[in-house]
């Protein structure tokens, strides 16, 4: 798991994008360091405010859960960025190989914090339309990857693909996190 951008775990229930790539998981942080110069995200199709969503496990739907092979999903508080609770929901597998995906919606701080200090890789992607990065740990391809995508001013939606164990590339958590976020987003569409 990361230590340096996290994305912890959420609600149960069962329920169910075009993402680019995706982001660190698990674990709270201090302001990241990229590889990579600050981004400029692109207008977006419409805000879509987190702040207002208490449970982030509703962000995917059980015909979503199921495509992703999701057994069950817990929901808490998640400490993504510097001791800042948020809701969260942990997606998780029970089956080989194990992984979990987390969600966490940010209402105080937007996608662009990830682009200065810590020790990151951020990439600029697209998922669903909306700009966002791509963000690793430095120096590892074992750890996870996460996606936080740019939703409102201030406000950003992290989803993290979290391996459990060995089992996956560094490519693979990045498509899984890519695909989870495009999920997410096209539920969030349809809340509130």
């Amino acid at each position: 798991m990361l230590a340096a951008g996290a994305v912890l775990a959420g609600c149960t229930q069962e329920e169910p994008g075009d993402a680019t790539s995706a982001a660190p998981a698990t674990g709270s942080t201090t302001a990241p360091e990229t590889s990579e110069s600050p981004v400029d995200f692109p207008p977006r199709p419409a805000d879509i405010k987190v702040d207002g969503i208490a449970d982030a496990c509703a962000t995917l739907t059980k015909d979503q859960q199921r495509e992703l092979g999701i057994d069950a999903a817990h929901g808490q508080q998640m400490d993504v960025i510097e001791d800042r609770e948020m809701p969260g929901c942990s997606f998780r597998a029970n089956s080989r190989p194990l992984f979990s995906y987390e969600v966490t919606l940010i209402s105080d701080e937007g996608a662009g914090y990830w682009q200065g200090g810590g020790n990151l890789d951020v990439v600029s992607k697209t998922v669903a339309g909306y700009g966002a990065v791509q963000v690793t740990l430095a120096g590892t391809s074992k750890a996870d990857c996460a996606l936080a995508v740019d939703v409102a001013d201030g406000q950003q939606v992290f989803v993290s693909f979290l391996p459990v164990g060995d089992g996956f590339t560094q490519d693979e958590m990045c498509r899984n996190a890519a695909k989870g976020a495009e999920m997410v987003m096209t539920t969030l569409k349809t809340l509130k």
